[in-house]
């Protein structure tokens, strides 16, 4: 990373990055197991509280990581240092992860959880595929994260064999 807009852009990027993959981790491991012991009503009425408030503030960290992996690749491509494919790997799986956040949790699952009006067994499902798309987006998002600290260690090494 040569410029300190390379440098802003990549350290805003990775943080938004891995905030996303902790907060994931932290829902898979600690709230989808409390999850699984609630009814079906007990869990709408979860989604429609507290969760709620979290989820859409965990909107803004979601639009951050899109924009700022755009703007690191897009300043990457320009410099025409090596790792490209590497950042084409971390933003195709973060986009995955954001394509599921949106599409899925923010304009189904969630929205359906929260309006309290299912039905508890439909409740119960509807938690089930919640969960189950939850892995997805996880296991997508770390990985991004991971190539992302690839690129960190790789890009430094060359920095400073270059330097």
């Amino acid at each position: 990373m040569n410029t300190r807009n390379q440098r802003l852009s990549f350290l805003l990027s990775y943080v938004s990055i891995v905030t996303v993959a902790g907060v994931y981790l932290f829902i898979a491991s600690a709230l989808v197991p409390y999850w699984q012991g609630l009814s079906g009503t007990e869990i709408q009425d979860w989604f429609a509280g507290p969760f709620a408030r979290f989820a859409y503030m965990m909107i803004l960290v979601h639009l951050m990581s899109i924009g700022t992996t755009i703007w690191a690749f897009l300043l990457h491509r320009r410099s025409e240092q090596p790792l490209g494919m590497l950042w084409l790997v971390a933003l195709v799986t973060l986009m995955i992860c954001q394509v599921f956040n949106f599409t899925l949790f923010g304009g189904n699952y969630n929205l359906a959880l929260q309006s309290g009006a299912l039905d508890p067994e439909v409740a119960l499902q509807t938690m089930d595929n919640w969960d189950f798309f939850h892995k997805v987006r996880t296991a997508s998002v770390c990985v991004s994260a991971i190539v992302m600290s690839v690129i960190f260690m790789r890009s430094t090494r060359q920095s400073t064999s270059a330097g």
